[in-house]
C-alpha cells in the first residue's frame, strides 16, 4: 500500500509532495466542517465554533424581548447576530477557496516542471525518441490532472459548507420571525387602543 502511494507520488515529480499536502488539508478542513455542521443540526449546542449557538440564542432573545444592543435598533442588532453567526458557520470557506486556488496553481507548476524536464532531455540527447520524452510529458499532465481534481473537490466541499450554513441561517430566520410575530402585532394593537386620543364631545 505504501509502495503504491510512493509510486503514485513519484509519477508526478517533486511537485506532487506539496500538492498532496494541500489535498490532505482540503479533506481534513472540508470534512471536519461538514461533520460539525451536520451534528449541529441534530444538537444545536454542540458545535466547534462556540460563537454560532451563542449568537443564535442572542438573536432569538432580542426578538422575544423586543430590545436591541446599545445604540442599535432591534433589526440592526438581529442583523449583527446573523452576521456574526454566519462568520462562525463559514469560517473554513476562505481557507478552502485558497487551497482550491493553490492546488490549481501547483498543478500548473507541475506542468511547467514536466516540460522543463522534456526540454532538458532534448538538450542533452539532441536526437530523441518518444520514449525519451514520455517521462516529462507524463509528469506534466499528471500533476495538472491531480491539481485540478483537488481543486474540484475543494470547491465541492466549499459548496456543501455554504449550503449547510444557509440552511442553519434560514432556520434561525424562521425562529426570529416567529418571535417577532408573537410580540409585535399584539403589542401594536394594545398600544393603539390605549394611546388613541379620545375625541372631544
Amino acid at each position: 500500500m505504501l509502495n503504491n502511494f510512493i509510486a503514485f507520488i513519484d509519477a508526478g515529480g517533486p511537485v506532487m509532495y506539496p500538492l498532496t499536502g494541500v489535498g490532505i488539508l482540503i479533506f481534513v478542513l472540508g470534512i471536519y466542517q461538514i461533520v460539525w455542521l451536520t451534528m449541529w443540526t441534530l444538537k444545536s449546542d454542540l458545535y466547534s465554533c462556540a460563537g454560532a449557538p451563542m449568537w443564535a440564542k442572542k438573536a432569538i432573545a432580542l426578538a422575544r424581548h423586543q430590545t436591541g444592543f446599545a445604540g442599535l435598533t432591534i433589526l440592526e442588532s438581529i442583523e449583527l447576530c446573523f452576521s456574526r453567526m454566519e462568520d462562525c458557520l463559514t469560517r473554513r470557506v476562505p481557507a478552502m477557496r485558497f487551497l482550491a486556488q493553490i492546488s490549481t496553481l501547483m498543478g500548473f507548476l507541475g506542468t511547467v516542471t514536466g516540460m522543463v524536464r522534456v526540454f532538458n532531455t532534448v538538450a542533452k540527447l539532441g536526437a530523441v525518441t518518444p520514449a525519451d520524452l514520455a517521462g516529462g510529458i507524463h509528469e506534466a499532465l499528471f500533476t495538472t490532472v491531480y491539481g485540478l481534481i483537488l481543486a474540484i473537490i475543494a470547491w465541492g466541499l466549499t459548496y456543501c459548507i455554504e449550503a449547510l450554513s444557509r440552511r442553519h441561517l434560514r432556520h434561525l430566520e424562521l425562529l426570529v420571525i416567529n418571535e417577532l410575530e408573537k410580540t409585535t402585532p399584539v403589542d401594536g394593537i394594545k398600544t393603539g387602543a390605549a394611546d388613541a386620543p379620545q375625541s372631544e364631545k
